[in-house]
């Protein structure tokens, strides 16, 4: 295996980060690497939730009444 050098910038913010999950840096880094931490990109993340938002909401049993865009329209004045 060859050896890994990395900037204490970048050292920081994982042990950073770690600690943020209350994990030693072995735990984490094991963590990435075993699948069991995952890295996704907050815009991505913001959009899945956004989503799974929108599902509860159609779910939700008083949400089950329709409106017509037209009476939406007329509430907001356009």
């Amino acid at each position: 295996m060859s050896p890994l050098s990395i900037s204490q910038d970048i050292l920081a913010g994982l042990e950073t980060l770690a600690q943020h999950f209350n994990l030693s840096m072995e735990e984490f880094l094991s963590g990435i690497s075993q699948g069991k931490l995952a890295i996704i990109d907050a815009d991505e993340l913001e959009d899945l939730l956004d989503v799974r938002d929108a599902v509860l909401a159609e779910s939700d049993p008083e949400n089950q009444e329709r409106v017509s865009w037209e009476q939406v329209k007329q509430e907001l004045n356009l």
